[in-house]
């Protein structure tokens, strides 16, 4: 119950990234940043925090919202 709690504050934390960085959307973000590095259905179970999320996919995503990959981890839980 606990993982599932925090996945789902790190998917709201990213999604609160992707919006700051100027997003519109997560499927903005996904087209124009992400492109084939990520699946679309990858990036939404990480938004809803319902997937365990590989390390690597965090790095991609870290990348192409251009943050240091120690600060996607960086929130409150």
């Amino acid at each position: 119950k606990e993982d599932s709690a925090w996945l789902s504050a790190l998917g709201r934390h990213i999604h609160s990234k992707i919006l700051e960085k100027g997003f519109k959307s997560p499927y903005e973000f996904w087209i124009e940043a992400l492109g084939d590095q990520v699946s679309r259905a990858s990036l939404n179970y990480v938004l809803n925090g319902s997937v365990d999320v590989r390390a690597t996919t965090l790095r991609r995503i870290a990348e192409a919202l251009e943050m240091d990959h120690q600060e996607i981890f960086n929130f409150r839980f």
